[in-house]
């Protein structure tokens, strides 16, 4: 999807002007940059020996532009008495500062071993291959902030960036920790990094940093689900003897979920949000156990939707995470009772039209068969990587299955095949299968960098509006922030078209050629007052990353 030799394109068009309003600036951030690229050449050289054309295009492709807007951008509110030429003579590091540059170069050489570890180990594990980018982000984070504590003499002026690493250290060796079958030298490595984080937290008495927004909005949801969720019951199980005491106890997870929102919202410590959270499992856990039981699409619909909050929250709050058999079993029932809709749907005439019909019947009994062997191993209580073994066959089977009906115009039949490959992706998750294209999380990035050009378009407009002396840069960056703009809207309406993966492919590479050139014209413009737009730079470079990545 990114273009061949992009490395020396991205170098030659980002490299050669800063664009800050003075000489010293400039050449800070411009030597900043230069460090970061050869750190990032450095990384690629280690690992070129095991790394895919695919996997080294992600590294030195876009990675490179979302480095240097970090760099950048570093600093927050601080950064305007950061003093480019370092400490003067007089000034003496506080205690606190001296300890932090000792963390923050062990983490930051501790970071480059890991994503060479990655890289390595991408090739027998593909899985891992999702996880590069984000690795060398963090790599370049902790780098821009190790230059930044030599350079300052107060340990105040890198808080906020120790805090926002920390934040994205932590939430990043959670996930690495659910993947199966993860090499001992990476969770060796994973170890180290923790301790460094816990190092470096401790000089600064930084807490641990929690995405509060995140966790904000998936308490809500939370609570808005288990609402839902008693609606549901009271509908499907009207004539069940057990209605009422299922109700009574939804009303009850659902207060506690309320209790748990609410501590959010009031800003609690770390730790009294988990006792709070582990306040409501103590009541849905037991229930979603019962909710098994029911066949009802309503009913589960729900319960995935908040079994999915769940892991969510528990990926926030830094919570281990045990393998949730219940939702497997689950997930696996749903998926043979939307294959029986489908056969129920097929009438004798539609059969017959079907291409290779004959072969269907044969190909539904393998699925079928498949995902009963894969529910006999989660009810047999089979190891985790038995179970990822087995949910391997899944799926190939579905698409052999599948391929007879994806231009079925029956409605039944088209929302039974969308609800087998939603459970399908649902299954991947807690068994900590990473990677994959998951279309919908395609849609919703796809529709972030819509949303996010749109602001960069009205930015870059205000901007430069009234400074006659940029009138032709103005125009030439509202012409390809145009190009990109369209870009974006064509990769977002090709996505909810459910358009070919090859044609997305194609999509993406145009929108990252538009972005190369709108990027490479914004770092060249040195007209006063830009640092507004670094944000707008470092959230769409990341959707894009993460865009890219789910394409490996």
């Amino acid at each position: 999807m990114v273009a061949r030799n992009r490395s020396k394109k991205v170098l030659s068009g980002f490299g050669s002007r800063s664009g800050w309003q003075s000489a010293r600036p400039r050449r800070r951030v411009l030597s900043m940059v230069v460090m970061a690229v050869v750190v990032v050449s450095l990384f690629l050289r280690t690992g070129s020996a095991s790394a895919d054309d695919k996997t080294k295009q992600i590294v030195g492709g876009i990675l490179k532009i979302l480095v240097e807007s970090q760099l950048r951008g570093q600093g927050g509110p601080n950064q305007q008495q950061f003093r480019p030429g370092g400490p003067r003579p007089g000034d003496r590091a506080t205690p606190e500062l001296l300890k932090a540059r000792v963390s923050l170069n062990s983490f930051r050489q501790e970071s480059i071993t890991l994503s060479t570890l990655l890289q390595n180990d991408s090739v027998r594990n593909a899985g891992l291959r999702s996880f590069i980018g984000d690795a060398v982000q963090i790599q370049a984070r902790a780098d821009a902030i190790s230059q930044r504590s030599r350079a300052v003499p107060d340990h105040r002026f890198i808080m906020q960036d120790v805090q926002r690493l920390d934040s994205d250290w932590r939430r990043f060796s959670y996930s690495l920790q659910q993947v199966p079958n993860l090499s001992q030298p990476c969770r060796a490595c994973i170890g180290q990094l923790d301790l460094f984080d816990a190092e470096l937290c401790n000089s600064l008495s930084i807490e641990p940093q929690i995405d509060r927004r995140t966790l904000q909005r998936q308490s809500e949801g939370l609570v808005v689900y288990l609402h839902g969720l008693s609606d549901d019951i009271d509908y499907e199980l009207r004539r069940s003897p057990v209605r009422n005491d299922l109700m009574l106890k939804t009303s009850q997870a659902h207060q506690a979920a309320v209790g748990f929102s609410d501590a959010v919202s009031a800003g609690r410590p770390y730790g009294e949000l988990v006792g709070e959270y582990k306040a409501f499992l103590r009541k849905w856990n037991p229930l979603v156990r019962e909710l098994c039981a029911f066949e009802s699409r309503f009913i589960e619909r729900t319960v995935l939707r908040i079994q999915n909050v769940n892991q969510e929250i528990h990926g926030v709050l830094w919570l281990p995470r045990g393998l949730d058999r219940e939702l497997l079993i689950q997930l696996t029932r749903g998926i043979m009772t939307e294959v029986d809709r489908v056969f129920d749907s097929v009438s004798l005439s539609l059969l017959i039209q079907l291409p290779h019909y004959e072969d269907v019947p044969s190909s539904a009994l393998d699925f079928h068969g498949i995902c009963q062997h894969f529910a006999d191993c989660v009810e047999s209580e089979n190891d985790l990587n038995e179970l990822v073994d087995a949910y391997g066959y899944l799926p190939s089977a579905w698409v052999s299955f599948s391929r007879h009906f994806r231009n079925v115009q029956h409605d039944g039949i088209r929302h039974a095949l969308t609800e087998i490959e939603s459970r399908l992706v649902a299954l991947r998750e807690p068994l900590g299968i990473p990677g994959g294209f998951d279309a919908n999380s395609a849609r919703q990035r796809a529709g972030a960098i819509e949303r996010l050009a749109d602001h960069l378009h009205a930015d870059i407009e205000s901007w430069l509006r009234g400074e006659s002396k940029y009138s032709n840069e103005r125009k030439e960056m509202l012409e390809h922030c145009a190009h990109f703009r369209t870009a974006s809207r064509q990769l977002h309406a090709a996505l909810v078209h459910g358009t070919p993966e090859a044609t997305l492919r194609a999509h993406c590479s145009t929108i990252y050629t538009e972005w190369e050139l709108l990027h490479r014209h914004i770092a060249d413009c040195d007209a006063p007052d830009r640092d507004h737009i670094n944000e707008l730079l470092i959230q769409i470079s990341v959707e894009l990353v993460e865009l890219e990545a789910m394409f490996l």
